[in-house]
């Protein structure tokens, strides 16, 4: 594999299907979107809308019996929005702050 193509990433990824909340900017109303994978730094859902890029966002897991995903609130950026079909967004987003829930 050349250097070109090799994943840049530090952290291993966790495939995983799981609701998660978020909220955009200053917004305190929270939508609900479907998480696809996540990192330590960084995650991808599916959302109904479009987000801008390099907007905050707040994030909370929602994983219930899922036991691969930990259950988290984090604040980030947006740094991806690519349309996916008719009537869902695929949104990357990387975070600057993580806390575990209880």
């Amino acid at each position: 594999m050349d250097k070109a193509n090799k994943d840049k990433r530090v952290f291993p990824r966790i495939e995983t299907e799981c609701p998660v909340l978020y909220s955009i900017g200053s917004s305190k109303k929270w939508q609900v979107a479907i998480l696809s994978n996540m990192s330590a730094t960084g995650l991808l859902m599916q959302t109904k809308e479009e987000l801008p890029e390099d907007i905050g966002i707040s994030v909370m897991t929602k994983p219930g019996t899922n036991r691969l995903v930990p259950q988290i609130t984090g604040k980030g950026i947006v740094t991806r929005c690519v349309k996916k079909g008719e009537e869902h967004f695929e949104v990357s987003c990387k975070l600057h702050e993580v806390k575990a829930q209880k």
